[in-house]
């Protein structure tokens, strides 16, 4: 068992929250399979809007694509929420892109480092990997019943070369040398996520899409992507509403990829 200053503590995360819509429901575990998949569980059976799903370690966390994330005990963050926003299906990116501005703007405020997103779910700081974020839902009737973004963000551990990982992985830890409160990042992650979610429900998006193509890693760049069966180069030009990449391909005509893996030449 870590020194209890090292745990999480779901009652010390109930109080700092105060009236937040994510202290209605703080689900805590020491160790689970994925928060993703729990939550998902939760959603389906009725879990009400703003359920956090908190964990330890995952034993089987997991990315896009069912890829594995690494999640060793007590030094990172793993968490997922539980939204019941009435939008339709193609409106789900910008879930995604509210948890990411959420937490670069914690690691903003909390350690002075600025990570930067790259299309279309994760979190960078230079080429290497801080953190990265899934993004389910369930639609009924063409509406979304429920979307539920997790996210794991890579905090006081030290990646090594022989760790298992698709993506060169960094941490706030390896990047900075110092200690990090997992806590401060949770508080300040859940305070920013739930001020730019009232402006998704409002209808005021813009402004988020204006700051996610700021914070933009890609954006400019020439990359290759990988979409199914197909491999396209470009220039990144921008992420529509959508959620969508706009690239300038190598025959100079714009195309839109909805989803795939990018390589980005640094």
């Amino acid at each position: 068992m870590p020194p209890k200053k090292n745990r999480l503590r779901p009652s010390a995360i109930y109080e700092r929250l105060g009236p937040s819509l994510f202290a209605r429901n703080i689900i805590y575990h020491e160790a689970i399979n994925s928060t993703n998949t729990l939550a998902k569980e939760l959603a389906a059976h009725g879990a009400p809007e703003g359920t956090l799903v908190l964990a330890e370690e995952q034993t089987e966390g997991r990315g896009r694509i069912n890829r594995v994330w690494l999640s060793p005990a007590y030094e990172n963050l793993y968490f997922t929420i539980v939204l019941r926003p009435r939008v339709q299906a193609e409106q789900v990116f910008v879930f995604t892109m509210v948890l990411a501005l959420a937490a670069s703007d914690a690691v903003k405020k909390v350690i002075g480092m600025r990570p930067l997103i790259k299309w279309p779910n994760d979190l960078y700081v230079g080429s290497k990997k801080l953190g990265g974020i899934l993004t389910e839902f369930s639609v009924r009737e063409k509406v979304v019943e429920y979307v539920i973004p997790g996210l794991g963000l890579n905090v006081n551990w030290y990646p090594h070369e022989e760790e298992p990982v698709l993506y060169p992985a960094t941490s706030i830890f390896a990047e900075t040398g110092v200690r990090a409160s997992r806590s401060d990042l949770l508080i300040e992650t859940l305070k920013s996520c739930e001020s730019y979610y009232s402006k998704v429900t409002a209808g005021h998006i813009e402004n988020i899409h204006k700051r996610w193509n700021e914070l933009s890693l890609i954006k400019g760049r020439d990359v290759e992507i990988h979409s199914g069966r197909e491999t396209v180069h470009g220039r990144a030009l921008r992420i529509d509403r959508s959620g969508a990449l706009i690239i300038l391909d190598d025959d100079g005509r714009e195309k839109r990829i909805q989803n795939g893996d990018v390589s980005v030449r640094f």
